[in-house]
């Protein structure tokens, strides 16, 4: 008899009772706990000790029970401090004994230890629980690894290696959407993925980490319950089980996936097989969960209700996984266990692969400048086709990867799981505008000005920084009723006709900028007029925002506003001088003007001690603009200001963005800000940007074009110089060394109002391993000029 065709044991609490008295001379009171096939109880005596009762289904062959015993005491001996049932002994000696139920049939039953906890399924799936489930799991498959019993080679019906035997079973899925879903994936699973398990390490597991067989408590597992689907299958199946189970309702799945494998791969690190294949054998599980339950609700009509409320959870997961691209899902995975991308798209072997030949891309170019236009330009004397991106990588149409150091955007790593889950989701959800009110646009702007000082608590929602610029012009001019702007030579601050104007950067040669706007010099403390000995540097170099503010009055116009970038990113990257900004706020403020902080390059951890840029200085802004990293890659914007500066524009006129704020890009922001905490980013970019500039720091030794490191976390400047004792600007080498870099396998940029300089800003994720690739390239390229 197959054990999935007999309806489970039923006892009554009272037979149970009998049973633990009788059989293992225990008396206690008996409560019934859930199970698929088998019966058990919960047992306490009146002193307050707990033991479970076992009572197996009258299908199950002997020799499959004593495979769970033996199983047991096994991982006691091989790894005592696993939270798993200890056997209990009945009062002849024996680890189970067969009883007589009401119905004449015979029952195994068994006693084993109690133990604590709360049922995975009812506690909070939080990052460090399921780090912890992933690592439990590989603890319990190392602690089986090497143990065989006779009947380890059961036939289960929950082995994933048998997913296609219910491929019969599929027309019992009432749905007839879901069931056309789940018969194509076992009728693939059947075609593709089963003829590859045999690749597969296999040992025997425990096949059922499950929320309602996991005890956990302050995220951490405290105990495994259930080791009746043990079998010799696949050792990757264990994790599969653990993923199909966990992503459960969960609103992020991969990312709560990711946390699971990474766990397991701190104690026992997958291969590459198993890794590909590990997706695929998830979703089978899932399929299996839908089709047994499906079954089994028509096999046994009074178990309906039981067996049936187990399908929505599992469709839920199935229909949410399977619209996600498994090759994105295959890189989470490959990133959770610490490998860089699929070996066999970086090329890593052979040695001939590193640079494959790169694609005529002569047609694209011609398509391109046919329907864009010549303004638009493309970074490289050779430009770039790119198919996908991950990380800190970028992978172009030949296959080969690219190491990410200068795209800002994606600011918490390319198609970071949880934004691309986040997004997804949304947009199949709802998408609309700010004329309706949604709960989203809430939640997110009150998570965001949480994180601003002072009363910078009124955010605005755009699409762009430039849109973001704008309107803090906007506000501006409204709150002081003056029209004078200030900013940095070499600043950028958007593409809008109002923006622009703010952008001495993009003036051509010659060209007079707006009336209405006066540039300063960027306080250059490598080459500028007061260098690094002068410890007044900070005050001397604000004396320029004075001396701007008269020349705007001796044209006819008041300040509105001062705008500036506190990594002076298209100025140089520069680090302001102590004091700079202060005093600079103090004049700015006394000629009736704003203070703006342009945060596009600065903001969201960047500059890896603060939140923001501007904290560093010790001043409060009173309009900060947000951009590019805000979305990590989804077009989004932000302009965060007080209350009275609100008010002021409101009085003009009324203000809508059709795009801005959006569920989508909400949810966009929200994702992105969830992940800079939970993975440390900030951290991140302060250690690994102090490693980086150190060691270009050490490499300046042998190269003499390095004339200064800078920056701060993982916003890095290195100019160069032709000579360090002139400091005379090597533009033209910069240039070239950012297009050898490219053909290197690594990107970067160059900026400065020289064009000597050469930027660093990587994706947040970038890491030392990262850092070390890049200088030794760098060093490479240094070497062959």
């Amino acid at each position: 008899m197959d054990v999935m065709t007999v309806k489970p044991p039923f006892f009554s609490t009272t037979e149970a009772e009998r049973v633990a008295n009788d059989i293992f001379g225990v008396t206690a009171s008996a409560h019934s706990l859930g199970s698929e096939r088998d019966q058990n109880f919960h047992l306490r005596t009146q002193d307050g000790r707990e033991r479970v009762l076992k009572i197996s289904n009258p299908a199950e062959d002997p020799s499959v029970i004593d495979f769970q015993i033996q199983a047991l005491l096994h991982i006691e001996r091989q790894d005592p401090s696993l939270p798993v049932p200890r056997m209990l002994k009945t009062v002849g000696g024996e680890n189970a004994q067969t009883v007589e139920g009401s119905d004449g049939r015979g029952y195994r039953v068994r006693l084993v230890t109690y133990l604590p906890g709360e049922l995975l399924q009812n506690a909070t799936h939080s990052p460090e629980l399921m780090r912890d489930l992933g690592a439990t799991t590989a603890r319990l498959g190392q602690a089986l690894r090497g143990f065989f019993h006779p009947a380890a080679g059961h036939v289960l019906p929950w082995d994933v290696k048998q997913a296609a035997r219910f491929i019969e079973h599929v027309d019992c899925i009432e749905d007839a959407a879901l069931r056309k879903s789940v018969g194509e994936m076992l009728n693939r699973f059947e075609a593709q993925i089963l003829p590859q398990m045999p690749g597969l390490r296999a040992q025997v597991i425990h096949n059922d980490m499950h929320g309602g067989n996991t005890l956990v408590q302050d995220d951490s597992v405290t105990g495994i319950i259930d080791f009746g689907d043990m079998v010799h299958t696949a050792l990757v199946s264990d994790v599969a089980v653990a993923l199909s189970e966990a992503v459960q309702g969960m609103p992020d799945p991969i990312t709560t996936a990711m946390e699971i494998v990474r766990g397991y791969c701190s104690v026992e690190p997958l291969t590459e097989l198993e890794l590909s294949l590990l997706f695929d054998l998830t979703l089978a599980r899932l399929a299996m969960g839908i089709t047994i339950s499906s079954w089994r609700g028509k096999k046994f009509p009074d178990l309906r209700d039981q067996t049936l409320d187990c399908v929505p959870p599992y469709s839920a997961a199935f229909k949410r996984l399977i619209q996600i691209n498994s090759d994105f899902v295959h890189g989470c995975f490959r990133d959770a266990c610490g490998l860089p991308p699929d070996p066999a798209l970086i090329h890593s072997v052979p040695e001939e692969a590193l640079n494959p030949p790169e694609p005529d891309l002569s047609r694209l170019l011609e398509r391109r400048r046919a329907v864009l236009g010549p303004a638009l330009n493309l970074s490289y004397h050779r430009p770039l086709h790119f198919v996908r991106a991950r990380g800190a990588w970028l992978i172009d149409a030949s296959g080969r990867a690219y190491l990410d150091a200068y795209n800002n955007v994606p600011h918490v790593g390319h198609c970071h799981p949880a934004v691309v889950s986040a997004i997804a989701y949304q947009a199949a959800r709802l998408n609309t505008n700010t004329r309706y009110l949604y709960e989203s646009i809430v939640d997110y702007a009150e998570r965001l000005t949480a994180t601003f000082p002072g009363n910078l608590r009124i955010c605005t929602l755009l699409s762009s920084g430039s849109e973001a610029n704008d309107i803090a012009w906007r506000l501006a001019k409204a709150y002081t009723g003056h029209d004078g702007a200030i900013v940095v030579e070499g600043a950028y601050h958007g593409v809008t006709d109002a923006s622009n104007d703010l952008s001495p950067s993009e003036l051509q040669p010659g060209a007079a900028g707006a009336p209405h706007v006066t540039s300063v010099p960027p306080p250059d403390t490598y080459r500028g007029r007061y260098r690094r000995d002068e410890p007044r540097a900070g005050e001397l170099y604000a004396a320029d925002v004075g001396a701007a503010i008269a020349s705007l009055r001796a044209g006819g116009r008041e300040l509105a506003m001062f705008m500036f970038d506190s990594i002076l990113s298209s100025s140089g990257i520069m680090l302001p001088p102590e004091g700079y900004l202060a005093a600079v706020f103090e004049k700015v403020r006394a000629a009736g003007g704003l203070c703006v902080a342009d945060e596009v390059q600065a903001g969201f951890g960047r500059t890896g001690d603060h939140m923001w840029g501007f904290e560093a200085h010790g001043v409060v802004p009173d309009i900060v603009t947000l951009g590019k990293a805000i979305g990590s890659g989804h077009p989004m914007a932000a302009v965060v200001t007080t209350p009275e500066i609100v008010a002021a524009l409101a009085k003009q006129s009324d203000f809508f963005s059709t795009t801005g704020g959006n569920p989508v890009s909400c949810a966009a922001g929200m994702a992105t800000l969830e992940v800079l905490e939970r993975e440390g980013l900030m951290e991140n970019a302060r250690r690994v940007g102090a490693y980086l500039r150190e060691g270009i720091g050490k490499l300046s030794a042998r190269h003499a074009l390095i004339g200064d490191v800078r920056g701060t976390g993982l916003y890095t400047g290195v100019e160069l110089v032709r000579d360090r004792v002139t400091l005379e600007p090597a533009a033209e080498e910069a240039h070239e060394i950012v297009d050898r870099m490219r053909d290197g396998g690594v990107l970067i940029g160059w900026d400065g109002l020289q064009g000597n300089v050469l930027k660093i800003r990587p994706p947040m994720v970038f890491s030392k391993e990262n850092a070390d690739h890049l200088m030794k390239v760098f060093d490479k390229v240094l070497g062959s000029l």
